[in-house]
């Protein structure tokens, strides 16, 4: 036994004894040469594209923001993006550096574009405090292709993408089209009524209410929303995507929007009016306009907060000269009860005007609906209030309890009182013909579908 025990000790001292250059590595270059092949070739990739990079970043807290990024040797990096009209027309300035660190890092190391998402003082950009949108400054090398290169961030894990630019797309961030584009774009989706897309055919078919958030609120700006009704008309779908303006229209993010089916990667221009959106496999989607909402407000009327809407308002909260105005371009014979109230009101001694008169759900089943005069120099508030039920968009109220404001003005009152009533009611989009006047929703009588109280919802 002694024999064998030093015999294996001996082989242990032998082995201990060979020299360290005679271990041969798996790999053919050590670990730090491979590291700084790596540093170098995301240099190289970075400033060597000749017009330099169109990129996008998703926020972990808000949407997505677009860059147009130029690299140079001397570790400079100037870009432009769609954070606001100041930075997509004005050249920002900064440095990078390409390091080592848990893999090869790309790091913007002085104060930019990027850096503003990042930033904690939420009066820089809003954001949260402390933690801004939640973006980073610095970003892990993924991979790359013969025209792109993706990072991700350390901290969020939110996917850097980088595409090489064009000479003309570099020309046109240069001269202010990320602007330019930008504008535009908003001043489409101002003007256009309600604008959808066709997605589908035949009995497939759905015509999806498109709405584009360009503002940077967190929870709800620098996206997109496809919602549309399904063919047995009641089941709704939705999408949302978070999206980055370019100087050629919007690119999604995040792989895309995905909507029965097809995934939409951007929208750009078909020609100088029409905007369209496009899908991975190059197919166009019109953008159209309806004249209404294509969702049935049924469907989005009613209470708790998962409904988008659940008053329908005329007026405001505070006094206006000569009193609330109904919105224009709309007839029905509520008209003539609502002025003959303005007149009644306006032969007080005081004379009073109406500041709002609004219908709203205040629970699971009870509504209100308030009048607000005011006497020149205070605003009263008279309520009446219903329990309600809905059923198929059609309400039905019951049980009416006024209150001391309502019951002292119970004359003046009788015509709005009269009206409510005489239900049940349905609930309604509203056209009118005069433009920007908003969403309007109404009231329906169901025995009567030319009587209807309507006001924005």
């Amino acid at each position: 036994m002694m024999k064998r025990i030093l015999y294996l000790f001996m082989i242990c001292l032998a082995m201990a004894s060979c020299k360290k250059d005679s271990f041969v590595s798996d790999f053919d270059q050590k670990p730090e040469e491979r590291m700084a092949e790596s540093i170098a070739s995301v240099t190289n990739t970075l400033t060597s594209a000749p017009n330099g990079w169109i990129a996008t970043l998703p926020t972990n807290a808000g949407g997505a923001y677009g860059f147009y990024m130029a690299f140079d040797e001397n570790q400079n990096v100037t870009m432009y993006a769609d954070l606001n009209d100041n930075t997509a027309k004005t050249l920002g300035k900064s440095t990078f550096r390409v390091k080592s660190v848990l893999g090869t890092e790309l790091i913007f190391d002085t104060y930019n574009y990027i850096s503003m998402l990042a930033d904690p003082n939420n009066s820089v950009f809003g954001g949260a405090g402390n933690t801004g949108f939640k973006s980073d400054v610095e970003f892990t090398y993924v991979r790359s292709t013969p025209d792109s290169i993706f990072f991700i961030g350390k901290a969020y894990r939110q996917t850097l993408a980088m595409v090489k630019a064009t000479v003309a797309q570099k020309a046109a961030y240069t001269a202010e089209g990320l602007k330019t584009s930008s504008d535009k774009l908003k001043s489409f989706f101002a003007t256009t009524q309600n604008p959808y897309i066709e997605v589908g055919t035949g009995s497939s078919l759905v015509k999806a209410g498109l709405s584009v958030n360009f503002t940077n609120v967190l929870a709800s700006g620098k996206r997109t929303t496809l919602t549309g009704i399904l063919a047995d008309g009641k089941t709704v779908v939705s999408a949302t995507n978070k999206i980055a303006l370019t100087t050629d229209g919007i690119s999604m993010t995040s792989g895309g929007l995905v909507f029965q089916g097809v995934t939409l990667v951007k929208f750009a221009w078909k020609d100088g009016t029409t905007l369209a959106m496009y899908d991975v496999a190059g197919k166009e989607y019109i953008i159209k306009s309806s004249p209404i909402p294509l969702t049935p407000l049924p469907l989005l009327f009613g209470y708790p907060t998962n409904y988008a809407y659940r008053k329908i308002s005329i007026g405001g909260t505070s006094p206006i000269a000569g009193g609330a105005m109904l919105p224009s371009g709309i007839t029905s014979q509520f008209n003539i009860i609502y002025q003959a109230l303005v007149t009644r009101l306006a032969g007080l001694t005081p004379a009073r005007t109406i500041v709002g008169i609004s219908f709203a759900l205040t629970s699971n089943s009870t509504a209100v609906v308030n009048i607000s005069p005011n006497n020149g120099t205070t605003t009263f508030s008279a309520n009446a209030t219903f329990n309600y039920s809905i059923t198929d968009g059609v309400i039905t109220l019951t049980s009416p309890v006024y209150d001391g404001n309502w019951t002292a003005r119970g004359t003046e009152y009788d015509g709005i009182k009269n009206f409510f009533l005489s239900g049940p009611f349905k609930i309604d989009w509203v056209t009118s013909t005069s433009n920007n006047v908003g969403l309007i929703g109404g009231l329906y009588r169901t025995a009567d579908v030319s009587s209807f109280m309507y006001g924005t919802l």
